[in-house]
């Protein structure tokens, strides 16, 4: 689970908690990263976002990690590109909203209608 950072602490428990594969899981995890990475990165793509949305989506970064919060329509344009199916999707923004939880110390009634999502930066060569 290399590359999945402060995510990677949750898919177990995530995986049994909503009846899926954990290796699958994870998988469709790391996918969405590299789909981010090849973006042609994590910060681009956060200031693209940043751009494109109302607000800035950036609630924290911490090292590699970058902690937003998006428009579900963010999620919608990963699972339509992700190979995954709805239960591992839903698995998959359950392991995100933990992650952020940990890392903002935002309660979830504190997000509004914006859905939370942790980019994983490469790290430096």
């Amino acid at each position: 689970m290399d590359g999945l950072g402060p995510l990677a602490e949750y898919v177990d428990q995530t995986a049994s908690d909503a009846d899926v594969d954990g290796d699958a899981l994870a998988e469709t995890l790391a996918g969405m990263q590299a789909d981010v990475r090849a973006y042609p990165g994590v910060a681009d793509l956060v200031f693209e976002y940043r751009r494109a949305f109302e607000y800035d989506p950036l609630v924290r970064r911490r090292g590699r990690a970058y902690y937003l919060l998006v428009p579900p329509r963010v999620w919608a344009e990963f699972a339509a590109t992700l190979d995954a199916s709805a239960a591992l999707l839903a698995a998959a923004k359950a392991v995100h909203d933990r992650a952020f939880t940990e890392g903002t110390e935002l309660a979830p009634e504190e997000r509004g209608d914006w859905e939370p999502l942790v980019f994983v930066a490469e790290r430096a060569p």
